[in-house]
């Protein structure tokens, strides 16, 4: 009989890391269940008492008396699979509607983004123009003194000279 690994951890607590060690360490072959949320090992009983524990035993037989587990259905539709999947005229209107509004905004998108392209392109070649503009300012502003320096050395000659 197969049970579940949490099932045998409820039944007992005080061998739930000893049954984890076993499973983690291949000594108790165990399977992860699908389906299922988390997953969760599934134990055949038999290998539970092929490991030759007394306890593994005791909780094999015990697992044995465990109620089968119940599962709980959820409520299908009403609806047939046939006729749930054929779609209807006002559906395929709507959907139409919905398919050329989504290829509007995948081109407003694309124009969008082709807008924002050129004005970063602008930005940048603006950005460069200004780094130039600022260099070639700096170069005038040192030629300015340059100059100012020479015109007060010509100053100050012609003064000696009058001296």
């Amino acid at each position: 009989m197969e049970v579940m690994l949490t099932q045998l951890m409820e039944l007992a607590p005080e061998l739930a890391s000893t049954l984890r060690d076993d499973v983690r360490q291949g000594r108790l072959p165990a399977e992860r269940k699908k389906g299922v949320a988390g997953r969760p090992y599934v134990v055949k009983t038999e290998d539970l008492v092929g490991l030759n524990r007394a306890e593994y035993r005791e909780l094999a037989s015990l697992a044995e008396n465990l109620p089968a587990p119940t599962r709980v259905r959820r409520h299908r539709s009403s609806l047939s699979a046939p006729l749930a999947l054929t779609p209807r005229p006002e559906m395929m209107e709507w959907a139409s509607m919905l398919e050329s509004q989504h290829l509007m905004l995948k081109d407003l998108v694309g124009v969008l983004t082709q807008e924002m392209r050129g004005r970063y392109d602008r930005i940048e070649r603006q950005e460069l123009k200004m780094q130039e503009l600022s260099y070639k300012l700096g170069q005038a502003h040192q030629e300015i003194a340059r100059l100012e320096r020479m015109i007060a050395e010509r100053n100050l000659r012609s003064r000696i000279e009058e001296a």
